[in-house]
């Protein structure tokens, strides 16, 4: 299986988070194995100076947690957070661009090799199974079973730094990265996983701080580790430049990239370095545009460059309709000045009718279009390359 399936697919990705799923299982399992009472012992003492960090707090009163409250929180610990990922999974995985994906991949394998030798190398007991910390697993007052669910993937001294916590912010920074559409909720739900860790009398303070610190960097380095591979390892082929173009003279572009922020950038991006890798300079406004007059820029870029590749989602027309828009100010200029219009269609885009479009925009629907295919990267480039009008 080559890296480049396992990097580059959708389907490789799944298969990367599989992977992981089992060497956790296997680390686990084979470190309950070889456990020496050394280890055990160590542990102890590290719990006792966690202790003592914490300002030797202790829990009075659990055992008059009102049920719901220890429903609430046993649902947050133990389901919760699987869901989230699920979600975050899910939301990545409809993406058109790969990269939601496998930032998202990125982030869970690289806090899972963060937090590794501090499993192996600095072992803790989770809170309630230190005695002299006087505290009870809120959980096991519901079942005892509900624990034991998670033990072949959480070992009983594998709690610093909490992986709870550290999953937790990866899937509200990956949320928020991505604006994805019920990020508030994840920022609410995570919050409470986090909460939870330490509510159910699982995971020391120190735990949940370092969690959120792992959590960050884990993501900070998924983006860095991806950006790598979009901007050095693009797609190992020979590039190909459309026939009678030579590269851009006077700092003139081929075409101009219009898209939606919210939901066209990644793609547009990806679109920019491509084309620019086959010899073809496009004009993206994010990289391109400095400060100046941003308006009269952006419309000079339009009436330079022969072809306009307009990048869209779902939704993506939905606000053309409030005269300010600037997408629909976009199209409107380059109709106006009978640019060479390409649509670049993203996650089954389908046009509105024409009628229901404003009338400065009618016209764009007829344009042809090439439906944009990560698992088929290079034939989707070919396609709009030869769709793009040379200059001569």
């Amino acid at each position: 299986m080559s890296e480049s399936f396992l990097l580059r697919t959708k389907v490789g990705l799944a298969l990367l988070l599989v992977g992981l799923f089992l060497v956790n299982y296997a680390e686990t399992q084979l470190e309950e194995l070889v456990k020496t009472p050394d280890q055990y012992a160590q542990g102890f003492l590290n719990a006792r100076a966690f202790q003592e960090l914490e300002g030797e707090i202790v829990l009075n009163g659990q055992s008059r947690t009102p049920i719901l409250s220890i429903i609430g929180f046993s649902f947050s610990y133990f389901a919760l957070l699987p869901l989230l990922l699920l979600g975050n999974a899910a939301a990545a995985w409809r993406r058109p661009s790969i990269r939601p994906a496998r930032i998202f991949t990125f982030s869970l394998i690289i806090n899972y090799l963060l937090s590794l030798p501090f499993f192996l190398f600095f072992p803790v007991p989770e809170r309630w199974a230190y005695p002299e910390s006087g505290t009870i697993l809120l959980s096991d007052l519901l079942s005892t079973r509900l624990i034991e669910l998670i033990r072949p993937i959480s070992g009983l001294d594998n709690c610093f730094p909490s992986v709870h916590v550290s999953f937790s912010i990866l899937a509200i920074l990956t949320g928020y990265w991505f604006k994805t559409r019920w990020r508030h909720c994840i920022l609410l739900l995570g919050l409470t996983v986090v909460l939870s860790t330490f509510a159910l009398g699982i995971h020391w303070i120190p735990d949940v701080v370092l969690g959120i610190a792992m959590g960050g960097l884990g993501f900070a380095l998924a983006i860095f580790a991806d950006r790598r591979l979009t901007d050095v390892q693009l797609p190992r082929v020979e590039p190909r430049r459309l026939s009678g173009f030579s590269p851009a003279r006077n700092n003139r572009h081929l075409a101009f990239i219009s898209y939606r922020r919210e939901q066209g950038s990644e793609v547009a991006r990806i679109v920019q370095s491509e084309l620019a890798r086959r010899g073809i300079s496009c004009f993206l406004d994010v990289k391109d545009l400095k400060a100046e007059h941003f308006d009269n820029r952006l419309l000079n870029e339009i009436e330079q460059a022969p072809n306009f590749i307009l990048v869209l989602a779902p939704n993506s027309l939905g606000r053309c309709n409030n005269d300010d828009d600037w997408l629909r100010r976009e199209i409107a200029h380059a109709l106006m000045h009978r640019k060479h219009i390409i649509p670049l269609l993203l996650n089954n885009f389908q046009f509105p009718p024409g009628h229901q479009l404003p009338e400065e925009i009618r016209g764009v629907e007829r344009h042809n279009g090439v439906t944009y295919s990560h698992e088929y990267f290079e034939a989707t480039f070919d396609k709009l390359q030869s769709f793009l009008k040379t200059e001569r």
